[in-house]
């Protein structure tokens, strides 16, 4: 195996990756004009976010369905919609509960004083 026949295959798998993810990047892009007033930090989460539930949602309805991927995609676009929505609120009461878990512990194994 020679570089360029790497190389080929880099750019292969790196269009592919680019051209998959682009549809969900533009959706999740669109989800935030909604919302001019985001601080960077969680416009970049939800767009993490959002554009991984849509390329995964994708995949997942083209597996049971069967359907075309534009179908797919549209419809990916909308569970994507949601998740870029509910992402506050799921990553404050991730933080929540995660901050009560060595409490929990402490509760559980350790005796409690009288």
């Amino acid at each position: 195996m020679d570089l360029r026949t790497v190389l080929h295959a880099a750019s292969e798998w790196g269009l592919d990756l680019i051209g998959s993810l682009t549809p969900s990047l533009i959706g999740s892009a669109a989800a935030q004009a909604w919302k001019p007033k985001m601080p960077w930090r969680q416009r970049i989460l939800q767009w993490v976010v959002g554009s991984t539930v849509s390329y995964y949602a994708t995949l997942a309805i083209i597996a049971v369905t069967d359907w075309n991927g534009f179908v797919a995609q549209s419809i990916a676009f909308g569970i994507a919609l949601l998740a870029f929505d509910a992402t506050p609120r799921v990553a404050r009461a991730t933080t929540d509960t995660l901050i009560t878990i060595p409490a929990r512990i402490a509760d559980r194994f350790l005796p409690k004083k009288d």
